[in-house]
């Protein structure tokens, strides 16, 4: 079973996937659920349940980081005063602390829904998945790359041809 999961998963996520747009965010989003549920082994009744409750988590991760991004995107990392130095590191400190206490807050809820051991390894399937995304991600990129090399040779190969052809 886990096999086939990840043959679907791979085969789920093409090549196309990863450009930015909505359907290939839903798609490596269906894939993220499918690979969690068969990694946690989640029954139908807590996948019900422990879908929503992850999806808030993550949204609300997510949402912690804002702050600091946009300050980085605020100022110039090479030619940054001690005062924005000392903000960013603050900054950096809250939200590391903002996603602590949302880990324990979410665990705590979590466990209501699964168990111990389930709650256990999603970081380890979150990360795996992550992995395996980026894999994927970096296989497509020189699947590409080959193609086009090898587009660019068959160009050079015809125009050479047609050169001394005549």
């Amino acid at each position: 079973m886990k096999n086939i999961l990840i043959i679907w998963v791979l085969a789920f996520l093409g090549t196309g996937v990863y450009a930015q747009n909505p359907k290939a965010k839903e798609k490596i989003e269906s894939a993220r659920i499918g690979f969690i549920t068969e990694r946690l082994g989640l029954t139908p009744d807590q996948a019900e349940k422990f879908w929503p409750l992850y999806n808030e988590f993550r949204t609300k991760n997510q949402e912690a980081s804002v702050d600091l991004r946009s300050y980085r995107t605020s100022i110039d990392i090479n030619e940054m005063t001690e005062e924005q130095s000392k903000r960013l590191v603050e900054l950096d400190l809250q939200l590391k602390q903002r996603r602590l206490d949302l880990e324990k807050e979410y665990s705590q809820r979590m466990l209501g829904v699964i168990s111990n051991q389930q709650v256990a390894s999603l970081k380890r399937a979150e990360r795996d998945f992550r992995d395996m995304l980026r894999r994927r991600i970096q296989q497509a990129r020189q699947q590409q790359l080959r193609q086009r090399r090898l587009q660019n040779s068959d160009q050079i190969r015809d125009r050479l041809r047609d050169k001394y052809r005549d």
